[in-house]
């Protein structure tokens, strides 16, 4: 028996083992530079065939982009029916914020109790904050998606395109600066060690809470992020600070100020989103045609 065949053959086994749909992939014997010559005529083919199915499933200028879309001859009552959308998406939103807070507090109760004890709750709770935040982040994408899609579809008759769909999410993101209540959206809730929340604004708030390199993001609204401040850390990790009735007051105050000032925050993104797409299909109805 060949050993190198053996190798090879065992070597294949387990991959298939692990990754079953390997088995429908070519193999490619390579033994040196010049036996790797199939393997390289292989890969450019492949390169060239993903590059162009990539390109055309993600054109650089998408469909309605750039043209005029006429607008619907009666859009009916497409205001009232946006304000109904932002109000129910918002209350949606904050009940279950409120829910996932409440499971939070007796997640800490147990880490308290039966846990480390009073050291741990800082590093649970900043566990909880993160993921928190992502929680809410992607339900508020996935509602304003849907609100702006929704709407405009009503206003232009037809469901928008992504091209027309991009357009006029950028049109309500350069509409959130004209309103007060837009401004200072970059904003980061930090728990305080008093048990409030305290507010800083800004992108590289938020960017410095993060604790690893995030994607672009492609959405109207930023992020919303929660985290705990540094004199958090310091009050439940000092040496002899072990009272877990204090332990356990302190969390459920910190965490009742951040579900009021999560619904605060909720209720003025979605008042926003509804007061500049309102503005933004306004002026697309007045001139009949969507100019985003």
């Amino acid at each position: 028996m060949d050993p190198v065949a053996v190798t090879v053959a065992a070597h294949r086994a387990a991959l298939l083992a692990a990754v079953p749909d390997l088995a429908a992939a070519r193999w490619f014997p390579v033994d040196g530079v010049d036996s790797a010559a199939d393997l390289r005529r292989a890969l450019v083919g492949w390169s060239a065939t993903e590059g162009l199915q990539r390109a055309s499933a993600e054109p650089p200028v998408l469909p309605g982009q750039h043209d005029r879309v006429a607008v619907a001859a009666d859009p009916g009552d497409w205001s009232e029916r946006l304000d109904r959308q932002a109000r129910s998406c918002a209350q949606r939103i904050r009940q279950h914020l409120a829910l996932e807070l409440a499971n939070i507090h007796l997640r800490a109760v147990q880490e308290i109790v039966f846990g480390v004890g009073c050291a741990g709750l800082p590093d649970l709770l900043d566990r909880e904050m993160a993921a928190l935040s992502l929680l809410a982040t992607a339900q508020c994408d996935r509602a304003v998606r849907g609100i702006v899609s929704d709407t405009t579809a009503q206003v232009l008759g037809t469901p928008p395109t992504e091209g027309v769909r991009r357009r006029i999410a950028t049109a309500v993101q350069y509409g959130l600066a004209d309103h007060r209540t837009g401004r200072d959206l970059d904003r980061v809730l930090l728990v305080t060690s008093t048990a409030g929340v305290a507010g800083l604004t800004g992108v590289e708030a938020i960017d410095a809470l993060a604790g690893y390199p995030t994607a672009t993001r492609d959405e109207v609204l930023p992020p919303i992020a929660v985290g705990l401040s540094g004199g958090c850390w310091q009050q439940w990790r000092t040496p002899g600070n072990d009272d877990h009735s204090a332990a356990r007051a302190w969390s459920q105050r910190a965490l009742r100020e951040v579900e009021l000032e999560l619904a605060r925050e909720i209720s003025r993104r979605f008042e926003v989103i509804r007061l500049s797409l309102g503005v933004v299909l306004s002026d697309a109805i007045d001139h009949g045609i969507l100019l985003a």
